[in-house]
């Protein structure tokens, strides 16, 4: 029976380090990792075997021991991921919920036949089971959407799962006395894996539609500039046209009047159609067209609720951010500025928005605008948190995700009643620094 509990004890423990390997961003190396693991495992192991044999069938040390594994497994968690946030401690008791489906599945074959080898195969081959659903189902939901952005009342949700089942297994009573409770657990650890990768997907699905949702706003914001651009273009043809009618007329008029030395007449003449031409040019932001026709959507969309949208923008029709990312992060900051600024007076209806780029080297962005309310800021991310609900906060998560993305420093705060957000890029050429 020993043996039994010792392999369990290690079978949990290797399984726990291989879902930490798979679904953490790790902060060093995968030789690092490993070690890293492997310390753990030989900790958990040697508590466990003090514990056996000072006292197998005591409950007390047994809470104990299982009290100082799980804080070894779990520092490992944190040692070794990347950020050192609630999403560590998620898989970390995460983890400790899948591994519990080998544990049952092994202590119910050897209630069932009291064959001890056989129990610990099936184990070994649940929790393989296990894993390799866990990574085809969920791995990638977890490290693409869960890792960013995860509150910690979710990690809450897999302490008590893992408390209830040990609770239930192992205190007052263990299992071998009570071989009845197995039936419950098994169905219990089943309903509750079950719900739990549907909770985790139901997330995702949420946000993909949120996503869609702020996508879909975004493409409207371009295809106003692209409809913008083309009534200009189209009224810049009209007049075109007009003009190389009137033109030979004009000509002739100009000939007339330089022939009889009127030059003042002459000079009004061509005064006024280069006002003229001053007044109908086309406005370019920047040579980036996708960028271009959503600054001339968004500049439409302020002059319509009496805002000034100052736009100070270069960048090249070709650079190293993906043009759509420049233009949702750019949709996302301006929009909410022009809400910001709808409820000051007139005057101070302004927004200054300058994004500067320097060669392949730098990108800079900065947007101000007047803010009276106190602003609210995510301690974890630094970006400013909606009040209004719903999706109004989906667009910081959003820049959030530019500014992960690419790496940006970025400064986002409010002086002299001026919300003022900037973001700086440095690129450079990546290496893998990790030790």
């Amino acid at each position: 029976m020993k043996i039994f509990h010792l392999w369990i004890v290690f079978n949990s423990c290797v399984f726990m380090s291989i879902y930490f390997m798979s679904f953490l961003l790790l902060k060093y190396s995968k030789k690092r990792s490993v070690i890293t693991c492997i310390i753990a495992v030989i900790l958990c192991m040697i508590f466990e075997l003090i514990r056996m044999q000072d006292s197998f069938d005591a409950p007390w040390p047994k809470i104990a021991a299982t009290i100082a594994n799980i804080l070894i497994l779990q520092f490992t968690a944190i040692i070794l991921s990347e950020k050192k946030n609630s999403y560590a401690l998620f898989i970390g008791f995460s983890s400790s919920i899948f591994v519990l489906a080998g544990n049952i599945s092994a202590c119910a074959v050897l209630l069932a036949f009291r064959n001890a080898p056989a129990a610990m195969l099936s184990c070994t081959l649940i929790n393989t089971a296990v894993l390799i659903c866990m990574n085809k189902l969920i791995k990638d939901i977890c490290i693409n959407l869960l890792s960013k952005e995860i509150a910690f009342w979710m990690c809450i949700v897999p302490a008590m799962c893992y408390t209830t089942f040990y609770l239930m297994l192992y205190f007052p009573v263990s299992f071998e006395h009570q071989p009845k409770i197995m039936y419950s657990a098994g169905t219990l650890l089943v309903t509750v894996v079950v719900l739990y990768v549907l909770l985790i997907q139901y997330n995702y699905v949420k946000s993909n539609e949120k996503s869609l949702i702020w996508r879909n706003k975004e493409l409207h914001a371009y295809i106003k500039g692209i409809v913008v651009q083309t009534d200009s273009i189209q009224s810049a043809m009209q007049d075109f046209q007009v003009m190389r009618h009137d033109l030979r007329h004009k000509d002739h008029l100009l000939m007339e009047l330089l022939h009889d030395k009127k030059y003042s007449e002459a000079e009004q003449v061509l005064q006024k159609d280069m006002e003229y031409l001053e007044r109908t040019r086309l406005t370019i932001y920047c040579e980036n067209t996708i960028l271009n026709s959503l600054l001339c959507g968004m500049a439409k969309q302020a002059e319509s609720l009496g805002i000034r949208l100052h736009i100070s923008c270069c960048v090249p029709n070709q650079y190293l951010i993906n043009d759509y990312d420049l233009a949702i992060v750019t949709a996302n900051l301006v929009e909410n500025a022009i809400q910001a600024v709808q409820k000051p007076g007139p005057a101070r209806r302004q927004i200054y928005f300058t994004l500067k780029t320097k060669e392949q080297e730098q990108f800079f962005l900065e947007i101000r605008n007047p803010c009276q309310e106190p602003v609210k800021f995510s301690k974890k991310s630094g970006l400013p948190v909606s009040s209004q609900g719903g999706d109004h906060g989906y667009g910081m998560m959003s820049v959030h995700e530019f500014i992960t993305k690419y790496h940006a420093h970025f400064d986002c705060y409010v002086e002299n009643e001026i919300f003022i957000i900037r973001i700086l890029i440095v690129f450079q050429t990546k290496t893998d620094s990790r030790p």
